[in-house]
């Protein structure tokens, strides 16, 4: 941690600590603890200057000893412990405040939510989670506590529990939470796809995910994968289709689905991609559309004459490398030798591609190769899209 850093969270309990017990000081023995205190504070700030953490820290904790009963010190002093990663020392100083028998409701409170705080970063999460829960039953420090037991539930997987969590938040605090639930009812349907027996199950979780946020893409995508397991596939084009219309840039994700959609409706996937290819920012959809239409002699035709259009308008290395592999296709069709040099372009063509990233989250701008739904980073849900790949 840096002077700056240090600084910016020091300067307020140097402040608090100078001030407040200095007046409080001053009141007992006019004057003379003021002093003392006042050279404990400037001392404190002279540590601070001179880049003399531990120092400082040690200053600042005596200062906060000799005046137990001030919980506004205390209770910095223990955050300070723990930003800097002294959790053992955050953990006592938190444990002994929210004890003292003259505090009131509220302060003991925020001593119990500091001390779950404590918890949580030291991954104690049982203990943690019985604090929030001693809160919720207090009614005391309710929103602050639901929060952390959400994010503890995420870590543990327990999806029901951060679902029951967030809804409560959300009656309590009127923060809207349902992009969030939706992506719980997400998880909670993934985990069930593994048994085959839950799939009605798995269908539910989706809509009570639906009935969370009605603008999920995530939800569309999974339905509609769920849609073509079951061999329905006009329910899943509508899924489909309506994914696309809720976020353009994720043509990326339904096109996958799209071509496993040709197993059972050839037609109704290719019209689906064809839509696809209309108003998609990248290339994904006309990669697959083109690729789909090599099987035929006379969709192959179509397929060269769309590339060639695409190159055009809108030129790519993936485009070009699709044309050429098309082009090589009717070459060889029509009994013409292979061609080894062009066989090393494509495949260095398509190294290069396969080394670019594919997928950034907006919160923290992690890169990928691949859709997560909570960022691994950040840990936000539903920020990670996929790139606009020409």
């Amino acid at each position: 941690m840096n002077l700056p850093e240090i600084a910016v969270i020091l300067l307020p309990i140097a402040s608090l600590s100078g001030y407040l017990l200095g007046r409080r000081g001053g009141e007992k023995t006019s004057g003379e603890r003021v002093n003392l205190l006042s050279k404990q504070y400037f001392q404190g700030l002279n540590h601070l200057l001179n880049e003399e953490q531990d120092q400082a820290m040690a200053l600042f904790e005596r200062i906060a000893d000799d005046d137990t009963d001030r919980f506004e010190t205390q209770l910095a002093l223990g955050n300070l412990f723990r930003r800097r990663g002294e959790l053992d020392r955050a953990i006592r100083l938190h444990q002994d405040l929210s004890i003292k028998a003259m505090l009131s409701t509220e302060q003991r409170a925020i001593a119990l939510l500091e001390l779950g705080e404590d918890f949580v970063r030291a991954g104690l999460l049982d203990r943690a989670e019985a604090l929030f829960d001693e809160l919720l039953e207090i009614d005391a420090q309710s929103a602050p506590a639901l929060e952390h037991l959400i994010g503890i539930y995420q870590q543990e997987r327990e999806w029901l529990k951060a679902i029951n969590a967030a809804e409560r938040l959300q009656r309590l605090s009127a923060k809207p939470m349902g992009r969030l639930i939706a992506h719980f009812h997400c998880e909670r349907a993934l985990a069930m796809r593994a048994k085959p027996e839950l799939t009605e199950a798995v269908a539910q979780e989706l809509q009570n995910a639906f009935g969370a946020d009605p603008l999920s893409v995530r939800v569309a995508l999974m339905q509609a994968q769920l849609a073509k397991e079951q061999g329905k596939p006009e329910q899943a084009e509508a899924a489909l289709r309506r994914a696309v219309e809720l976020d353009v840039h994720f043509v990326n994700e339904a096109v996958p689905l799209t071509i496993a959609l040709m197993a059972i409706d050839a037609p109704r996937a290719k019209a689906v991609l064809r839509d696809f290819v209309a108003v998609e920012k990248g290339a994904h959809a006309i990669l697959a559309l083109t690729d789909s239409l090599q099987s035929d002699a006379l969709e192959s035709i179509e397929a060269e004459q769309l590339l060639r259009a695409r190159l055009a308008t809108k030129p790519s290395p993936r485009v070009l490398l699709a044309w050429m592999r098309c082009n090589a296709r009717q070459v060889t069709a029509i009994g013409a030798p292979g061609c080894d040099e062009l066989e090393f372009i494509f495949a260095a063509l398509k190294q290069t591609e396969a080394q670019k990233l594919t997928h950034r989250c907006s919160q923290c701008g992690f890169g990928t190769v691949q859709q997560h739904w909570q960022c691994p980073s950040c840990k936000t849900w539903g920020n990670t899209k996929p790139l606009v790949l020409p």
